[in-house]
């Protein structure tokens, strides 16, 4: 029976699988984030945040709100606004089971000036199976007290941050579910999932798939040669909330090893 345990330290939980690492889940200043991630052979799958893009920071999440930019705050010398955990993330506990560790807890999405703009409530679940490992992420988003406008932009949703050995330039492969290859094909184009695989090293491949829960809403996928990869329905159109309303966005991020078809990539996803 697998035995998934979870250690806080670093200001980072630190999630296992009968003793060896499989990822974990931090907290900043900014926001809070997954980082790392691994494959079930041991390759890091993240990157935790590039020098020239600072707030691209593992698996992490952005918004625009009334106008607010909660993506790059704090980054580019840009005000500060930030995702606050009214919970400290060492006090938060992890739900472990046979089944996997999952971490839940309320997020205050703020102006640098400390005014309330939403409140999340998010979900995050690790588990391996023989094939991947796997990092569930769902925020369901409550406007309490007024309505809120969540801000048409590309600078926005969950993003994901590959390791630089993954980027086009050193031979990492961008790819759909369709078979299109490269961020000119798959950029801006709708489909089931979002696949970057490159390098293990000594000749070895492997890789993440990037897909949206069934429930969450579909998009058109904002894929960057450079490593940035970001589901985000916002971009497409705003979202206005009406005070107490609330909308849920949900992806899976998998991490594997091997080099895969799409075929396989699909039986994966089942």
């Amino acid at each position: 029976m697998p035995q998934y345990d979870a250690l806080f330290t670093n200001a980072r939980w630190w999630i296992t699988l009968n003793g060896d690492l499989i990822g974990g889940y931090a907290a900043n200043a900014l926001r809070s984030y997954v980082f790392p991630l691994y494959t079930p052979g041991g390759v890091l799958a993240l990157q935790e945040a590039p020098p020239d893009h600072p707030h691209h920071q593992g698996i992490h999440m952005g918004l625009s709100i009334n106008g607010y930019d909660l993506w790059n705050a704090g980054s580019g010398e840009r005000e500060r606004h930030a995702q606050r955990l009214p919970i400290p993330l060492g006090e938060i506990q992890p739900q472990i089971s046979e089944d996997g560790v999952g971490i839940a807890h309320p997020v205050q999405w703020t102006t640098v000036d400390g005014e309330l703009l939403l409140r999340e409530e998010r979900q995050i679940h690790f588990s391996r199976a023989d094939e991947f490992t796997r990092v569930g992420w769902r925020s369901t988003f409550h406007a309490d007290g007024r309505a809120v406008h969540i801000d048409r932009t590309k600078e926005a949703g969950i993003g994901l941050r590959v390791p630089p050995h993954w980027e086009t330039i050193f031979g990492g492969q961008i790819r759909n579910a369709h078979g299109d290859v490269g961020e000119p094909a798959c950029f801006d184009r709708s489909s089931p999932w979002l696949n970057i695989q490159g390098s293990a090293g000594n000749g070895h491949k492997a890789g993440v798939v990037f897909a949206s829960a069934p429930d969450s809403e579909a998009c058109p996928w904002f894929t960057r040669d450079y490593g940035e990869h970001v589901y985000n329905p916002s971009r497409h159109h705003p979202i206005p909330l009406a005070a107490g309303a609330p909308f849920t966005w949900a992806v899976s991020v998998l991490a594997y090893d091997g080099e895969r078809e799409v075929a396989e990539i699909d039986a994966m996803m089942c």
